[in-house]
């Protein structure tokens, strides 16, 4: 078990949420801190908000109530160098299926500013074949997977979301997942992994969230 005794990096009051036309809040008054270099769970099953907290954290989704304030700032007034500074793995793969895995990676490195992993590196990190001329289409789903993993680590996040990320794998590929979860928060990466699998959190959270119905219990 890490110490996870330093500074908050992200913190999280009141955070409320109701879609465009919804009658009924996603998101009730969320409160809940995480420390740098934590790896830090948020549990939940299906459709108790844990995909639209993630998408409020990340900018995807605006028009929250609430304070959240990350790496020192309110999340609302970070400029676009918020992106440079964190990575995400959604759940289901969103990839150009027409290019090969490194394009891929080739691709979306070129939207960051400052150092980025090299493609080559991280697809071999993650099991995927280096120099392969498929197109992803004709990957598996545990292969695409993989590289959207492989894709949130390009620009060296200090904050790492990861929704899911063992889905679709076999137990090998998702052991090397794990580990490599582990690998990047003993470098120093703080992670926010949201889940349903118990192993999953069992076997890496320093700390836990439960989310039931918009609701930490």
């Amino acid at each position: 078990m890490r110490d996870c005794s330093s500074k908050p990096v992200l913190q999280v009051r009141g955070l409320a949420y109701c879609y465009p036309g919804g009658l009924d809040p996603v998101l009730r008054g969320l409160d809940f801190e995480i420390r740098e270099g934590e790896i830090f769970g948020f549990l939940g099953p299906n459709g108790s908000g844990k995909s639209t907290t993630q998408k409020l954290l990340t900018r995807i989704l605006p028009g929250y109530r609430g304070e959240v304030e990350i790496f020192g700032r309110d999340l609302g007034a970070m400029g676009d160098d918020f992106y440079n500074r964190i990575g995400v793995c959604f759940e289901f793969p969103n990839l150009y299926e027409k290019l090969t895995a490194e394009e891929n990676l080739e691709f979306y490195r070129g939207f960051f500013d400052g150092p980025t992993e090299r493609p080559a590196e991280l697809v071999e990190r993650l099991d995927v074949p280096v120099g392969d001329r498929r197109s992803v289409a004709q990957s598996s789903k545990g292969m695409k997977m993989r590289l959207v993993v492989a894709r949130s680590l390009l620009n060296r996040p200090s904050f790492w979301f990861l929704d899911e990320p063992t889905a679709g794998q076999d137990p090998e590929h998702a052991v090397l997942v794990r580990d490599l979860i582990r690998e990047q928060a003993a470098a120093g990466t703080t992670v926010f992994l949201t889940t349903h699998n118990m192993t999953v959190a069992d076997e890496l959270c320093d700390r836990v969230a439960f989310l039931v119905a918009g609701e930490i219990t």
